[in-house]
């Protein structure tokens, strides 16, 4: 049985010579001693699905031409996505990260506020080095975008009202937003037509979108081994994703309040409330209710790069649109 893992490097064969030079250029930023305690994170099994997207989407310019500023702007990408895996993990209180024990759990709270910064700082500096204001500023405004979302994620926490559009403006600004710029600038770095860059960008919104609400379920109804994260985490934390939202919305105001009562009337929340979660939103159909969504923006991801002119690979994108819905389910 073929695993997630390597279907996915079947799929981003295309790009794989730049992607194992963004690995390189990311060793070569983790050679500083403070860094080097970050390594093991980096390397540990993740998807590279973001640098993917920025060598992918340059696959529609001049790539070979504008073949280091796109490693370069990949591996800033890469550094700025592990920097908020650091910190969204001290807020979530996870231990596990890609199999692996999270960086605060192995060396401190402190270190991993502080490694995160780092790496943030670290990615910037190689964005400077591309000598483009339009790059950075577009990377400086995804940051406050994620930051904007984490915001509002925390300020819904535990409220079994949250609507189907509040969830989507957190995921479109926590998730989404960095998957998209990491499309559009790749394409516009490497010198593609302006209609390519907005392609592009629209599949990275609306790729991003359905890969988060997949997320989300997989985090309900997952293997804790092939996810490689723990499993219920959001939940125990208050944090409500799309399939809980349905769920709500299919009790009755009593019934809702009385099956939510573990979750926001304890601050341990019971292992088997979370369970219990995850099987009524199985059989009330929540999950496939969101796994519908997700079909959606798919369906918009790939008519965004449905047409040809300009845009090279199209098929690793269609490819691309199902992994992000079809991985260990």
């Amino acid at each position: 049985m073929t695993s997630g893992a390597d279907r996915l490097t079947r799929i981003l064969e295309p790009v794989q010579e730049d992607l194992e030079r963004v690995t390189d250029r990311l060793m070569g930023c983790l050679q500083n001693p403070v860094a080097r305690t970050a390594a093991y994170l980096i390397t540990a099994g993740g998807k590279r699905l973001r640098p993917a997207l920025v060598l992918l989407a340059g696959r529609s310019g001049e790539a070979r031409q504008h073949r280091r500023a796109l490693v370069d702007l990949a591996t800033a990408v890469e550094l700025i996505h592990t920097a908020t895996l650091i910190h969204d993990d001290i807020i979530d209180e996870s231990a596990l990260r890609r199999r692996q024990p999270t960086f605060h759990s192995r060396f401190g709270t402190e270190r991993a506020v502080l490694m995160g910064d780092y790496l943030y700082a670290t990615a910037f500096a190689i964005l400077a080095e591309l000598n483009d204001a339009q790059v950075t500023s577009a990377m400086a405004e995804v940051c406050q975008q994620m930051s904007r979302g984490e915001f509002l994620e925390v300020e819904h926490r535990f409220n079994v009202t949250m609507t189907e559009e509040d969830y989507f403006q957190i995921i479109r600004d926590k998730t989404a937003s960095l998957i998209a710029v990491c499309c559009r600038l790749g394409a516009q770095v490497a010198g593609a037509k302006p209609q390519t860059v907005k392609q592009v960008s629209e599949f990275g919104w609306n790729f991003g979108m359905a890969f988060q609400i997949t997320d989300d379920c997989l985090d309900l109804i997952g293997e804790e081994a092939a996810v490689g994260k723990n499993l219920r985490a959001d939940l125990d934390k208050g944090l409500l994703s799309l399939p809980i939202i349905y769920l709500a919305n299919a009790l009755p105001r009593r019934a809702r309040d009385t099956f939510f009562a573990p979750l926001l009337q304890t601050r341990a929340t019971p292992r088997g409330f979370l369970s219990r979660v995850a099987r009524e939103a199985q059989r009330r159909g929540a999950i496939t209710q969101a796994m519908q969504a997700a079909e959606t923006f798919i369906r918009q991801a790939t008519d965004a790069v449905a047409v040809r002119d300009g845009i090279m690979l199209t098929e690793t994108y269609r490819q691309l649109a199902r992994y992000a819905i079809e991985r260990d389910r």
